[in-house]
């Protein structure tokens, strides 16, 4: 009775009924028995008014109520299900996609109001993104460097690296046919698929397309691919990814418009899968010389795609507001296929966006033109259905041999054939762009302070990595991933959590008041202990015993050696025995040290181990005191005879 009589009075209106966020969930849980698997951070976080936010009829208001004054929601997982994440800006519900295409509705209803709409649309969109800006600040007389023609089976391959802002590149292959006179055009931006622009499936896309005759283009996502070699992979998650790769599509269409004679200006289209999706229909939107568009498992009115390099400059605030299905809708009357499947986003398609466009198509009497190939059975992958869905459609609008179609016919190449710079970028000009820095004059540079710690660290991951000289370079990239990933939870869950968020108090073991590194320590100490048994996990599946230390030892700058070697300065007679206890307790406090931002915080994290292995050597009849008074009187001796 007395726990629940301090309860109550600890929630009064003077407190605003106040309590830790993490324990009014823990009371949805037992009160509506659900699960919530939490994707989010609780510490620290009081909730006010928390129980009045509670109603008793519904778990997912109570949770809306709980969530929402933290910019976190909760996502039904099934069952009893709930995920707790932080709020997305660019996904929303499916309901939420059908009120905002019911809102778009009531905007034009006839083919005048929606070309006011659709130049709008166009001009607010590129100035939300600033792509003009970056247009005009591309070289004029562009370097372009070409690999040698290789031919195959109907088609041709060449690579190339088309230098776009002054050494930036942007890297790519041209697949064509190797027939004559004048050929489609098909520029195929790349998404997020796992292999990039070199995996199979891509390779079977772009040649079998050639074979059947047209000239396609692929190109590697910023940040993704060679672009990594000047910009690093941390780059691709920025603002500035979704504009240089719309100004990379851009600019490889007026390249080779301005020096391909065989191209057919009338039949030049659009066709990338998921991220490389969400890149053709803005690709249609900022130019008009597109002439038909296929995105393929990405197009919805409540997701505008989850990377920013889709999704990272405001674009859907463009005219009060639109969304992906809206600017897919400014392509008509122009031919377009919209491939969807039943396993992502995408799974409304014909039931949402679908009716939506062929309503704003038959304005112009184009309802035809708007196609819809749906697989409700399929999930998230650019599959060979899908695959002949595209082939089909390019066949049909731009009159390609149907009868070229064979995918057997194409020769996967390894990814390294398909470089331009070399395997390891030993062919990289020298005047090429080698950092993001260079990159970020064109944008607002305070704007990537994150992204250039973010740099840092992948490079440190890269430098701890090649010190191991591993030669399974999956292997290398695995823990260079692995690590940086560690790296990057480590220092933003300490820069979310200073030191303030701890009361001030004393140290109960010294009775001193709380230095603000313990009480940084304290709040570094809450972080969730999977990242840390995420990492040596990994680490321990991935390399031998001696290498998992030598990772470690980077991480502490090696303290453990260093320490060691201090204690057999002081203890010269230190025997194996004891020599083995102080090298284990060590080793704990290296691998407990590994989750601290600062050198100063795995200095104390080791002072806590050195405190145990002291005790240790007293208890081992041993007099640490005198030792080390001996061994500083030793010093300070040999110092002053070298003075003399």
């Amino acid at each position: 009775m007395l726990g629940l009589s301090l309860s109550v009075q600890a929630q009064t209106y003077e407190n605003q009924f106040s309590r830790p966020l993490g324990d009014v969930l823990n009371d949805i849980q037992s009160r509506f028995q659900v699960r919530l698997k939490y994707d989010i951070d609780t510490v620290g976080k009081v909730l006010s008014y928390a129980d009045f936010r509670i109603r008793p009829y519904s778990v997912e208001e109570s949770l809306t109520n709980v969530l929402a004054p933290f910019d976190f929601k909760f996502v039904a997982q099934g069952g009893n299900l709930y995920k707790l994440k932080k709020y997305e800006y660019p996904r929303r519900t499916e309901a939420d996609g059908k009120k905002l295409l019911g809102y778009l509705d009531t905007l034009y209803t006839d083919r005048t109001a929606w070309e006011q709409r659709k130049a709008c649309l166009r001009k607010e969109i590129r100035e939300k993104m600033g792509i003009d800006s970056i247009l005009n600040k591309r070289v004029r007389d562009p370097k372009t460097i070409f690999s040698k023609i290789r031919k195959f089976e109907g088609y041709t391959v060449q690579n190339f690296a088309l230098e776009t802002l002054p050494g930036l590149y942007v890297c790519g292959s041209v697949y064509a046919p190797r027939t004559k006179g004048k050929h489609a055009l098909i520029i195929c931006p790349n998404g997020h698929f796992g292999g990039g622009r070199y995996r199979e499936d891509q390779q079977q896309r772009m040649g079998t397309l050639a074979r059947m005759g047209a000239i396609c283009v692929d190109y590697d996502l910023f940040g993704w691919g060679e672009s990594t070699l000047q910009v690093g992979a941390a780059a691709h998650w920025s603002s500035a990814a979704h504009v240089i790769q719309a100004m990379n599509g851009l600019s490889i269409l007026d390249y080779l418009l301005s020096v391909r004679k065989d191209i057919d200006t009338s039949r030049i289209g659009v066709n990338g899968g998921s991220g490389g999706g969400t890149q053709t229909v803005l690709l249609t939107v900022l130019d008009e010389r597109f002439t038909a568009a296929a995105p393929v498992v990405s197009l919805a009115s409540h997701f505008d795609g989850g990377c920013p390099c889709e999704s990272g400059t405001p674009i859907q605030l463009a005219c009060g507001g639109t969304c992906n299905a809206e600017m897919a809708a400014m392509f008509a009357p122009m031919p377009q296929l919209i491939v969807s499947d039943g396993g992502d986003w995408t799974s409304s398609v014909p039931r949402l966006e679908y009716p939506y466009l062929q309503r704003v198509y038959g304005f112009y009497d184009a309802v035809g033109k708007i196609e819809n190939v749906h697989l409700p059975k399929e999930r998230h992958d650019f599959g060979l259905n899908k695959r002949n869905a595209v082939y089909d459609f390019f066949a049909r609008v731009f009159n390609l041999d149907k009868t070229r179609l064979d995918e057997s016919k194409i020769t996967i190449e390894p990814e390294q054939a398909l470089y331009s710079f070399g395997a390891k970028g030993e062919l990289l000009p020298e005047t090429a762009v080698r950092s993001f820095d260079q990159v970020a004059v064109y944008f607002d540079k305070p704007l990537f302070e994150r992204l250039r710690s973010d740099l840092a660290l992948e490079k440190k991951a890269a430098d701890w990595v090649a010190s191991l000289n591993l030669e399974d370079e999956k292997k290398a990239g695995y823990v260079t991933t692995l690590i940086y990933n560690h790296l990057r939870q480590v220092r933003d869950w300490h820069d979310t959590h200073p030191y303030t968020i701890i009361p001030e108090g004393i140290n109960p073991q010294t009775g001193k008041k709380l230095s603000e590194l313990d009480r940084q320590m304290i709040a570094d100490s809450a972080m969730p202990a999977e990242v840390h048994d995420r990492l040596m996990k990994g680490l321990h599946k991935a390399l031998t015993d001696e290498q998992v230390e030598a990772v470690l030892d980077r991480y502490t700058v090696g303290k453990v050696a260093f320490t060691l070697k201090g204690y057999h300065a002081i203890v010269p007679d230190l025997t194996r025995e004891e020599e083995m206890h102080i090298l284990s307790l060590l080793k704990q406090a290296r691998e407990q040290a590994i989750d601290y931002k600062s050198m100063k915080q795995i200095s104390a994290i080791f002072e806590i181990y050195k405190t145990q292995c002291e005790q240790y050597l007293n208890n081992n009849g041993r007099n640490w005191r005198q030792l080390f008074s001996s061994y500083v009187n030793q010093r300070k001796a040999s110092k002053e005879k070298k003075t003399e």
